[in-house]
């Protein structure tokens, strides 16, 4: 590898290596009908970032939030369709399909550029049209159009299975502010390197980007003693009728803003909220008590607006 010392985490579509992560617990409409062309997407859309989001252990989180918040008739629906894939067969476990399998398929190396999209500053729904089609796709393309094929009456049982199976984890992806994250550092990836508390025994080093998908959350529930079931019912616990209402559905573009947002305020800056992370620093202990409510609130946020998605599309 080009560094020298081992670096957790692993390498995503263009981005690097991902890490797991841990940080302490945080008090705490489906995109537009995209129908017909991809123009009307548009209005969902969001620009593209590097890597997978979350390390298994958030994307499922996010199922098991999501899969709490569904109505009966929805959930049996979820179930009906997963069940073709025993290994994949409800939302927590379909969510990690995309990192877990579908990485692994040659035929599906395209799926690569729906997982981020980056972003360096407020844009127009135009533009980040434009930036997804100029790169070959961008994570919200990717669930406006999955979407979509989970809703058709006339897709094959089994696409729409793996259609719900990707829709699951990409609505997961563009929750992680890294995700929506700088071009020129690929989302946090090039600044590696990193020391992250326990996380980061020695020799151990990760990157940001890595940091935010998985080490704040291993770092979480190792010091509780709880596995990522436990978790994702704390955090579904948490949520209360206020942020339910603060939090709505949305479109695919408000998601990747609100990500845009939390990286430049909180992701590329050390706790003190001003000083810029450089390569072959350490996170500190404050870093992550100040960043683990962000990390939870966008578990919360991705868990309820996947449910909120999933009714209107199968309810």
């Amino acid at each position: 590898t080009r560094r020298a010392a081992a670096v957790r985490g692993r390498v995503h579509q263009r981005p690097e290596g991902v890490q797991k992560a841990t940080l302490p617990p945080m008090p705490a409409p489906l995109l537009a009908r995209f129908t017909g062309c991809l123009a009307v997407a548009v209005a969902l859309i969001a620009p593209a970032q590097p890597a997978r989001a979350w390390h298994d252990d958030g994307h499922r989180i996010i199922g098991a939030i999501a899969e709490a918040n569904l109505s009966p008739a929805t959930r049996a629906e979820v179930r009906k369709l997963l069940a073709d894939l025993p290994d994949y067969s409800t939302l927590a476990t379909a969510s990690t399909w995309a990192d877990q399998r579908a990485r692994q398929q040659p035929e599906l190396a395209f799926l690569a550029s729906s997982h981020y999209v980056n972003v360096d500053g407020p844009t127009s729904g135009r533009e980040l049209y434009r930036q997804c089609l100029a790169k070959a796709g961008c994570v919200a393309l990717g669930v406006a159009y999955y979407s979509e094929i989970v809703r058709s009456e006339h897709a094959a049982a089994s696409d729409r299975a793996e259609a719900l199976r990707l829709l699951a984890h990409f609505v997961g992806d563009v929750h992680q502010p890294l995700h929506a994250g700088r071009a020129d550092d690929r989302g946090g990836n090039d600044i590696d390197d990193l020391g992250l508390l326990e996380y980061t025994p020695v020799p151990e080093r990760t990157n940001l980007h890595a940091a935010w998908d998985g080490g704040a959350i291993s770092l979480r529930m190792t010091r509780q003693g709880w596995d990522w079931s436990r978790y994702a019912e704390e955090l579904a616990a948490a949520i209360d009728s206020d942020m339910r209402e603060r939090w709505p559905r949305g479109s695919v573009f408000d998601w990747i803003e609100e990500s845009r947002r939390f990286a430049r305020a909180n992701a590329y800056l050390h706790a003190d909220g001003r000083t810029p992370i450089r390569s072959g620093e350490e996170l500190s202990e404050a870093w992550y008590r100040h960043n683990l409510p962000v990390v939870e609130q966008r578990l919360q946020q991705a868990g309820l607006r996947l449910a909120l998605v999933l009714e209107e599309l199968l309810g």
